[in-house]
């Protein structure tokens, strides 16, 4: 059985897919930066710790990587968004290239260009930069905006029954994050779908408004979205306290919606998986709680 090693395992797309191969009785390697963190997240539906080898290292100690990666056939890198990312990530593309990892998988995101519009897609273009540098055999999962993205407004709704934002009129096909779970199992567990990108996106590409009247269907309330000038939402996102580079990263997400940078959805969630995108309603009436 090919033996898989998960990055950064702790991460909230990361964990999921190290959860889902367990289920499938193929546990994985998890190369995590703090045990006892981790042992916390990595566990099954019924909360019971997942059956794994745990490989303790900070991405950024090669020796660390070096050793995790010592007899596994496949890995799967996705870490968080932050300052340190492009660099973690390079780093770790650079160990697995010297020890001739055989495949990688790596989480980026669709339409990522150097010249992008948004921080996140410049981090990742530099990201996949360096991977198709380093030679290794590699598949990209490239997402829209995931419809995660909500959460951030969840307080707001929950308040006030209303979220503003700087792009009322762009279409984004949202994916939940669910489903990028679901594609990366099928990439890892059939090697007929490695070796390329696969773009994932919802099967709709919806407008802000039309995220605000899916919350009013599913939550049984008037959901408003307001919009703001660009100034407006960077003065609330700065009071709120948030680092200036998540500030530009969240601004970066509305300028994705405004220019339709997203507004095209594909079918390769149904091709990866054999199931249609989950939809803006199943996302919300899976976090109820959230909104309510």
């Amino acid at each position: 059985m090919p033996k898989t090693l998960i990055v950064a395992a702790g991460g909230r797309v990361a964990r999921r897919v190290a959860a889902a191969l367990c289920a499938r009785g193929e546990p994985p390697r998890a190369l995590v930066r703090d045990a006892t963190k981790a042992r916390a997240v990595l566990v099954d539906h019924r909360g019971a710790s997942l059956p794994l080898e745990v490989v303790v290292s900070d991405v950024a100690n090669r020796d660390g990587v070096r050793a995790a990666l010592t007899g596994i056939d496949m890995a799967f890198l996705a870490l968080g968004s932050s300052l340190q990312q492009v660099e973690l990530e390079q780093r770790f593309i650079d160990v697995a290239a010297e020890v001739g990892l055989p495949h990688l998988v790596n989480l980026s995101a669709a339409e990522a260009r150097g010249d992008s519009v948004a921080s996140v897609l410049r981090w990742h273009a530099a990201i996949e930069s360096h991977l198709a540098a380093s030679g290794i055999p590699h598949t990209l999962l490239s997402p829209s905006t995931f419809a995660d993205v909500l959460m951030l407004a969840a307080p707001s709704i929950r308040a006030a029954d209303r979220w503003s934002g700087s792009a009322p009129h762009g279409r984004n096909a949202l994916i939940d994050s669910a489903d990028v779970v679901d594609a990366a199992i099928a990439v890892l567990c059939e090697p007929s779908k490695r070796g390329t990108r696969h773009v994932l996106t919802g099967s709709v590409a919806l407008t802000w408004a039309e995220v605000a009247a899916c919350l009013t269907k599913v939550l049984r309330r008037s959901i408003r979205y307001d919009a703001v000038s660009i100034e407006e939402q960077r003065a609330q996102l700065e009071a709120s306290g948030l680092a200036p580079w998540r500030v530009e990263l969240l601004l970066g997400l509305d300028e994705i919606s405004r220019s339709d940078l997203y507004a095209t959805p594909t079918d390769i969630v149904r091709q990866l998986t054999g199931h249609p995108p989950r939809t803006v309603e199943e996302y919300i009436e899976r976090k109820l709680a959230a909104f309510s």
